[in-house]
C-alpha cells in the first residue's frame, strides 16, 4: 500500500512542475527561462527539507498525514494563487517573479519531504522489505514518466491549467483518505493512535473536499474574471489545446484571436495586414499561371481567404500544427465569417503537422511561400526564423519562386526585424523589407526573398512602404544570423520589447 502512496505522489510532482512552467510561459513569454527557473528551484531546496525530515520522522505516522492533506490544499489553489497575484502585479515583472519562486520553492520543499516521511513509516510499521530506499524510489521514477505523458497529451488539452490543480489536489486527498484507513488497520495491533485522532482527520478530509468541490464549481468564473481582467473585452470563446490556448474575445464588430494571450489578429484591421503579407508580394511574381501556394503557420484562413481572389492560383497547401485551430477556423460562426469559409474551399488542402518538419521533407515545389509564423519569443519558434529553416524554403521554391515572412515590430524588437533580414540574406542573397501601419500594431514589417534580383523592385510604390527614414529603424551591424545552434532572435526580441515594459 505505500508503494501505491509513493506511485500518486511521484505523478503529481511531475503534474505541478508541469502545472506551474506552463502557465509561467504563458504569462511572462520566456519558456526557456521560466523552465530553467522552475526546475531550478523545484530542485535545489529539495536538500533543505531532506535534510529537516530528520526532525520530522520521529511522529512520521501522522506527520506523512498532514503534508498530504496540506498539499492538497496549496495545490488545488495554487493556479488561483499564481493568476490573482498576476492581476495585482501586472505592471511589475519582478514582484511576481518573486511570489512564483516562492511557491515554487515551498511546494517543491513539501514535496520532496514526502519520500523520507514514507520511508520513515516503512520503519515504523515495521514493513518486511530488502530495501526501502530501493522500493521507494523505483515506484517514484517509473511513475513519474507516466505523469510527464499524460499532462501534454491528455490533462492540459481536456481539463485545462485549472481543472489539472484540482485533479492533483484529489490524488494528494486520495492518498490522504487512504493512508488514514490504512493506518486504522495497523493500528489495530499498534495501538499508537486513539479515536479521536481518526475521528478529527475524517472530518478534516470532508472539510477539504467541500473546499475543493467548491473551486471545482466556481473555477469556470474565476477563469473568465481572469480573462475578461487580461483581454479587457467580453469573452466569446476559450479553448485549451494540446499546444496553446485560444482565446476569441468580440465587441460590437471587433472580434480578436489571443493564442497564449497575445493577440493574433484584430478583425477591424487584419485585412491591412493580410494585404501586406499576400496581395503585395503576388503583384512581382511573374508567372501568373497554375500558381501553387504554401502557406505555414496561423490556421485561421485569413491569408487563405486572400488567395482565393486571385484566379490564377491553383492549389493550396496549409501547414497548422494545431488540428483544434483549423476546427475552430472552420466551424466557428463568426471566424468563419470572417474568413469567407476559405478552408472548406476545395482549392485548399490543409496537413496537421509542424512547419519545420515539413519543410525539411517535403518533395513538392512552390511558386508562393507564406510563412506567418508567431514572434520569435521561444526555442519553439525562433527555429521558424533560422537559417537552417531558410535553406529549405529555398530549395521548395520553384524557379523565380518568391517567400515572404512576417517579421513583428520593428520598432519595438528592431534588433530581431533585423536579424531576420540578414539571416534571409544569408540565403537568398537578396531580401527586401517592408511595412505598413496597422491601428492595432502600429508599424509592422515583413521581409520579402526572391530566387532572383528583387533590389530594384518597389513592391508598394505611393503607399511609402520601402522607406527607412524612420529614426528607430538604425541597422545594428552586430546583429547575428539566426540559426538552430544559435538562436540570438529570442534575446534580441525579449530585450526589445523588455524596454518598452511590454
Amino acid at each position: 500500500m505505500l508503494l501505491f502512496f509513493t506511485l500518486i505522489i511521484a505523478i503529481c510532482w511531475i503534474l505541478y512542475e508541469l502545472m506551474i512552467w506552463t502557465l509561467s510561459s504563458y504569462l511572462i513569454w520566456d519558456s526557456v527561462k521560466q523552465f530553467s527557473f522552475t526546475i531550478g528551484f523545484f530542485l535545489s531546496w529539495m536538500w533543505i527539507w531532506a535534510y529537516l525530515s530528520r526532525y520530522l520522522e520521529k511522529n512520521a505516522l501522522t506527520n506523512f498525514l498532514k503534508v498530504e492533506l496540506f498539499l492538497s490544499i496549496v495545490w488545488a489553489s495554487s493556479v488561483i494563487i499564481i493568476k490573482l497575484f498576476y492581476i495585482f502585479l501586472s505592471n511589475n515583472d519582478l514582484s511576481f517573479q518573486f511570489v512564483y519562486f516562492f511557491l515554487t520553492i515551498f511546494l517543491g520543499s513539501l514535496i520532496w519531504i514526502e519520500i523520507p516521511l514514507v520511508a520513515s513509516v516503512y520503519k515504523q510499521l515495521k514493513i518486511k522489505t530488502k530495501s526501502i530506499i530501493s522500493d521507494v524510489f523505483t515506484f517514484d521514477y517509473i511513475w513519474g514518466l507516466l505523469a510527464s505523458l499524460l499532462f501534454p497529451i491528455i490533462l492540459l488539452p481536456y481539463l485545462g491549467l485549472y481543472n489539472i490543480s484540482i485533479f492533483i489536489w484529489s490524488l494528494n486527498l486520495l492518498v490522504a483518505f487512504l493512508y488514514i484507513n490504512y493506518l486504522k488497520k495497523k493500528n489495530k495491533k499498534l495501538k499508537k493512535l486513539d479515536n479521536r485522532f481518526f475521528r478529527k482527520f475524517y472530518l478534516i478530509i470532508v472539510l477539504i473536499l467541500i473546499y475543493f468541490l467548491s473551486l471545482f464549481f466556481v473555477s469556470s468564473k474565476l477563469e473568465n474574471f481572469y480573462l475578461k481582467f487580461y483581454f479587457k473585452e467580453p469573452i466569446l470563446e476559450n479553448f485549451q489545446t494540446q499546444y496553446q490556448n485560444i482565446v476569441l474575445t468580440k465587441r460590437g464588430e471587433d472580434l480578436r484571436m489571443f493564442l497564449n494571450w497575445n493577440i493574433q489578429f484584430n478583425s477591424l484591421d487584419e485585412n491591412r495586414y493580410h494585404e501586406a503579407l499576400v496581395d503585395w508580394p503576388l503583384k512581382i511574381l511573374e508567372n501568373k499561371q497554375n500558381i501553387s501556394v504554401l502557406v505555414l503557420g496561423w490556421g485561421d484562413g485569413l491569408a487563405v481567404r486572400n488567395l482565393l481572389k486571385y484566379d490564377f492560383i491553383n492549389n493550396i497547401t496549409l501547414v497548422e500544427l494545431d488540428p483544434k485551430m483549423i476546427e475552430i477556423s472552420q466551424t466557428q460562426k463568426d471566424l468563419v465569417k470572417l474568413n469567407n469559409n476559405s478552408l472548406n474551399n476545395s482549392k485548399v488542402k490543409v496537413i496537421n503537422t509542424d512547419a519545420f518538419k515539413f519543410i525539411k521533407n517535403t518533395k513538392n515545389k512552390y511558386d508562393f511561400i507564406i510563412a506567418d509564423f508567431p514572434d520569435p519569443r521561444d526555442v519553439h519558434t525562433s527555429k521558424l526564423y533560422s537559417k537552417e529553416f531558410y535553406l529549405w524554403i529555398y530549395w521548395t521554391l520553384n524557379k523565380n519562386g518568391i517567400f515572404v515572412t512576417q517579421a513583428s515590430s520593428a520598432f519595438f524588437a528592431t534588433k530581431a526585424f533585423w536579424s531576420i533580414d540578414k539571416t534571409i540574406n544569408s540565403v537568398f542573397w537578396n531580401s527586401l523589407a517592408y511595412h505598413r501601419y496597422l491601428p492595432s500594431f502600429w508599424d509592422w514589417w515583413f521581409v520579402l526573398a526572391k530566387k532572383w534580383d528583387i533590389k530594384n523592385i518597389r513592391i508598394c510604390d505611393n503607399l511609402w512602404c520601402t522607406g527607412f527614414d524612420e529614426d528607430y529603424l538604425w541597422e545594428n551591424k552586430d546583429v547575428e544570423i539566426n540559426s538552430l545552434t544559435n538562436p540570438k532572435i529570442i534575446e534580441y526580441y525579449l530585450e526589445g520589447y523588455k524596454k518598452y515594459n511590454l
